[in-house]
């Protein structure tokens, strides 16, 4: 035979051929192992890799649900701006899953369909840490759901990685956080990411079910910009040995927080907020046992005719030690470099108790500094509106593999799988408690 009697021929055939594979991509059997260590089967699913050319827009899946979105602009020196979306919440068997996305929207010198650099930071992680900075709450309970971390590691979390996935400007990438199991009769929560306003209200989904979209939403559109509703003075910041200016763009109302959202802009060059543990940034009269002193729990909120005076809402913190608190607000520590530099500034957000039923407008009180009167209160976007309700669905599983993090996913491969039921039992449950 031709093949088998000519050595010199059969190599330049396989030659011919494996070229030919790298230049239009071959597919391959399900024998293939995957991205989880182990060969791929019908219900252990890998994530897609959008292979579009530079110059094409992702197509956005109108099957994807949304129940809520905000902007944020990172502040570690590259100011891009990104989209942080919640699409679901769903239960398995002895856990809970968040669906969660980013959409790079925008970036200096940067164009549709580049990746961003491998160091952008989404603030997202807490410092020294190593499971993401976003919780569930029950306000009801007074319990706050933390990410379920490796029993005996480094508090590694059972999600897909964040922070190293090839983001590209205008393209979406899914992510998946697991959390405890939350009580049989929760129908909502609230989802807590630390560097945006809390999205309230999110439907909590039954096993077996997904949630539907109620309408297409486009998550690669241009980015809203936030108002500015009132603004201190310029003043000096002895800790950082600069000077700032704060602006406050908005104050978010629900029946379970208030939320403030607000800037923090540098004027001159200085050394940073890395030591940033005073007023009128940070709290004036933290705990005894601070989990981090150096977070934006400085405003206070007057309200009523008497005067009352709610301060940034405090949690335990179980991971970081007996007897710790912290509140429930952005770590400064984030923008702690790049506000080193003058014009750089940094969203920040501090959560608080709800205010009663009906306040229309507030006092921002920054002790030490000033107090900003008549700021109008802005209802909290409803999750529940968002949503279409639950169906019926089959879905696939991921096996979580410690030294192989899953990178994520794209939006036509929506609905994405669950990780495997049996492999939350080598994960930690921490449920935490509100104690202001």
């Amino acid at each position: 035979m031709l093949w088998a009697g000519k050595p010199t021929l059969r190599w330049l055939l396989a030659t011919l051929l494996g070229i030919a594979c790298l230049i239009s991509g071959c597919s391959y059997d399900a024998a293939e192992p995957g991205l989880f260590g182990r060969p791929l089967t019908q219900d252990t699913t890998a994530p897609s890799i959008d292979r579009a050319a530079p110059e094409e827009r992702q197509v956005q899946n109108p099957e994807l649900p949304v129940v809520g979105e905000a902007i944020w602009t990172t502040a570690d020196g590259l100011g891009i701006t990104v989209r942080i979306a919640v699409h679901a919440i769903r239960r398995l068997p002895g856990g809970t899953v968040l669906d969660w996305s980013v959409t790079p929207l925008h970036g200096p010198g940067l164009r549709p369909s580049d990746p961003v650099p491998s160091r952008l930071d989404l603030g997202l992680s807490r410092p020294d840490e190593g499971y993401p900075n976003i919780v569930l709450v029950d306000a009801a309970r007074s319990r706050i759901y933390r990410p379920l971390t490796l029993k005996g590691s480094d508090s590694r979390c059972l999600c897909t990685r964040m922070f190293r996935h090839s983001l590209r400007i205008g393209y979406t990438s899914l992510f998946q956080i697991a959390f405890p199991a939350l009580p049989d009769d929760l129908a909502t929560v609230d989802v807590y990411l630390a560097t945006v306003p809390p999205f309230w209200r999110v439907p909590v989904t039954p096993r077996g079910m997904l949630p539907l979209a109620s309408s297409p939403t486009d998550l690669s559109r241009g980015p809203e910009v936030n108002p500015v509703v009132a603004s201190t003075k310029v003043f000096r910041y002895p800790v950082a040995d600069q000077s700032f200016l704060v602006m406050v763009n908005a104050v978010y109302a629900s029946s379970t927080f208030t939320s403030i959202l607000w800037t923090i802009h540098a004027v001159e060059p200085g050394l940073g907020l890395q030591t940033a543990s005073t007023p009128p940034l940070a709290d004036a009269q933290p705990s005894p046992q601070p989990y981090n002193r150096v977070s934006a729990g400085g405003p206070q909120i007057r309200f009523g005719t008497r005067h009352a005076l709610a301060r940034a809402r405090l949690v335990t913190s179980k991971l970081a030690g007996r007897g710790k608190l912290e509140c429930l607000c952005t770590d400064l520590r984030i923008g702690a470099s790049s506000l080193r530099q003058m014009g750089e500034q940094m969203s920040v957000v501090t959560t608080f108790p709800p205010l009663p039923s009906g306040t229309s407008k507030v006092e921002i009180v920054f002790p030490g500094l000033t107090t900003l009167a008549d700021v109008a209160v802005t209802p909290a976007p409803d999750s529940t509106f968002r949503s279409a309700g639950p169906a019926v669905r089959d879905v696939s599983f991921w096996t979580y593999r410690p030294y192989l993090q899953h990178p994520g996913w794209v939006p036509r491969d929506w609905p994405t799988p669950l990780p495997r039921a049996n492999t939350l039992q080598s994960f930690h449950v921490t449920v935490d408690t509100i104690v202001r």
